[in-house]
């Protein structure tokens, strides 16, 4: 049984309040909220309806649909009145007597409509950040190391420490606890849940990708309904689950090929105009760069190259700058082993990325909405490698003091309906990482390297360039940062040349840790993570997503409404209702 169809199958099961006597209601999935206006696939199936018929109604009134085999299908519903609406689904069999039928089965489900723009909005631009397996102490660790303290206080704060609003997000999917960044992205994208591994549709009980019932995404909804056009900028490739999320709908975010497609077939409908990113080698196997150039993409392969692109003020833009995911700014610096980089020398920055974005949806009178993902914390915490995933912390602060800048001009220039709202949140946290101390360099190699509490007083730390990075990523006294969410691991708290898997499989069909990732210099960590390899799938030698709670941060008009502990789902609903009225 594929992940895909388990994850399905165990959101069924305890769905107990969707399901009666052989009848389930597919979507709208429990304790559903939509957006008025936003559209949204009804979808219930029954274990067998032969001889039967279908009656089905909205708040009381009969619902129109199609039956497909075993199911009832009404795509693209949509509801023009805030408030809680009631779908009531039977079954009924004829009886023998002329016009009598009898209930067979029956379900029923409720979901909330939710009213937007809300009175005295101010917002036309969107910036939303998301920091791919960001948590609390990424943030605590990114401003120790790159500020360190003097009379115990911090020397600096990064710049997302500046925004007002600083509050948690709950980041559960609909299928566990701990979600994937598929379903988490999902969440932003679309305002509602499904279950890990999926964007932009509902789980089901099939195999079959195309009969999912789908859910229209944030830049669809905002275009189709507003003239507001998005942009999508990552440091993954773009098909990958966060930047594909808030377009695309498929129930495996492995199927990459798919997803580029449905990014092409997507931007024209739903606004999207800028596309920075990795994933050359995805969008040219089959190659569609060709159609995007027909839809009037300007394309740009290189940071030279997309500076050189913004000199004709271009009304779209495609920038791929890598095969796959982007570097982390760790080894564009040649912090390490510089063949790491490849055939790619010439990326662009998260910073770079987003002021070009900016330059290009700025243009468009009705406004925007920008995603900004910092997608290299999850990549690299799921290594171990906290220096990379450090590095891409800060690219991650110095895009946001670009939006923190587009922000101020907007916020302040007297016109009271060209707001910025700006976010910064991330999807789930990676790692488990903790901070408890820092190294002790006369002890390295042994359990005592570690010094607790205040044996080894505060790590050093030094930008002596203001460049916002640290200038020694391996000083004497270094802040220990370890990963609680992992695989057996060896660590001597020191940076890597390249990057090295912290375990692997062995003969044995259990995870190891990894010799070759400081075997000889460091200790041996017991993890927590699963041993065993699986028949499918792959084996558990990375680091954890985990269900902690992580942060959640804004700053502009409508970001009160994201004050205290949040839902991830809340985050689409805040971003609507900050929106200024229509022209």
């Amino acid at each position: 049984m594929g992940r895909r169809l388990l994850s399905a199958l165990v959101w069924l099961v305890t769905s107990f309040s969707a399901f009666s006597a052989g009848l389930t209601v597919l979507s709208p999935t429990p304790r559903t909220t939509v957006a008025v206006g936003q559209r949204f696939d009804v979808q219930a199936e029954a274990e067998n309806t032969a001889g039967l018929f279908w009656e089905v109604t909205l708040d009381g009134q009969p619902l129109a649909g199609e039956v497909k085999g075993n199911r009832f299908v009404v795509p693209a519903l949509s509801v023009e009145k805030p408030g809680t609406h009631v779908l009531e689904f039977r079954l009924l069999q004829k009886l023998g007597k002329k016009g009598q039928t009898q209930v067979v089965a029956s379900a029923r489900q409720e979901f909330e409509a939710k009213a937007w723009p809300q009175g005295g909005g101010r917002v036309r631009h969107v910036i939303l950040f998301v920091g791919d397996g960001f948590g609390f102490a990424h943030r605590t660790a990114a401003r120790a190391f790159l500020y360190g303290f003097e009379g115990g206080k911090s020397r600096g704060f990064l710049a997302m420490d500046t925004l007002p609003v600083q509050s948690a997000m709950v980041t559960a999917s609909l299928s566990g606890f701990v979600t994937d960044s598929a379903a988490g992205a999902h969440a932003f994208a679309t305002g509602t849940k499904t279950a890990n591994g999926m964007m932009g549709v509902f789980p089901d009980t099939t195999e079959d990708d195309g009969d999912n019932p789908t859910v229209e995404t944030l830049p669809c909804l905002l275009f189709r309904t507003r003239g507001m056009v998005s942009g999508l900028v990552s440091t993954a490739d773009l098909t990958d689950a966060t930047p594909a999320a808030f377009v695309a709908h498929v129930a495996d975010r492995g199927e990459a090929s798919r997803i580029a497609r449905q990014i092409l077939e997507s931007s024209e409908p739903c606004g999207v105009r800028v596309l920075l990113g990795g994933g050359k080698k995805t969008f040219s196997s089959p190659d569609l760069l060709p159609f995007f150039a027909a839809q009037g993409f300007s394309q740009v392969f290189s940071a030279s190259e997309l500076e050189t692109a913004l000199q004709a003020r271009p009304r779209k833009l495609l920038g791929l700058f890598a095969d796959r995911h982007m570097n982390s700014p760790f080894d564009i610096q040649k912090r390490g082993d510089a063949s790491v980089v490849g055939g790619y020398p010439d990326q662009p920055s998260l910073s770079a990325m987003t002021r070009a974005a900016l330059q290009v949806l700025k243009e468009n009178p009705a406004g925007f909405f920008l995603m900004v993902e910092g997608a290299l914390i999850d990549k690299q915490a799921h290594m171990l490698d906290a220096e990379r995933m450090l590095w891409e912390v800060y690219n991650l602060d110095q895009a946001l003091k670009v939006a923190l800048e587009f922000a101020e001009k907007t916020n302040s220039d007297g016109d009271p309906t060209n707001d910025t709202l700006v976010i910064l949140t991330a999807d789930h946290e990676t790692g488990g990482l903790v901070l408890p101390g820092v190294t002790d360099p006369s002890r390295m190699g042994t359990r005592d390297q570690v010094g607790t509490y205040d044996r080894m007083g505060f790590p050093e730390a030094a930008d002596a360039n203001g460049d916002g990075y640290p200038d020694n990523p391996d000083p004497e006294k270094k802040l220990v940062l370890h990963f609680g969410g992992a695989p057996d691991h060896f660590d001597d708290f020191r940076s890597q040349p390249r990057p090295v898997a912290p375990a692997k499989a062995g003969d044995d069909r259990k995870v190891h840790a990894n010799p070759e990732k400081d075997g000889q210099t460091g200790v041996l960590y017991t993890g927590v993570s699963e041993v065993t390899v699986p028949e499918h799938g792959y084996a558990p030698d990375r680091g954890v997503h985990t269900g902690v709670d992580v942060p959640l941060l804004a700053l502009g008009p409508g970001s009160e409404r994201l004050t205290g502990v949040r839902d991830n789902t809340e985050i689409f609903f805040a971003i609507l209702q900050a929106l200024a009225p229509k022209p």
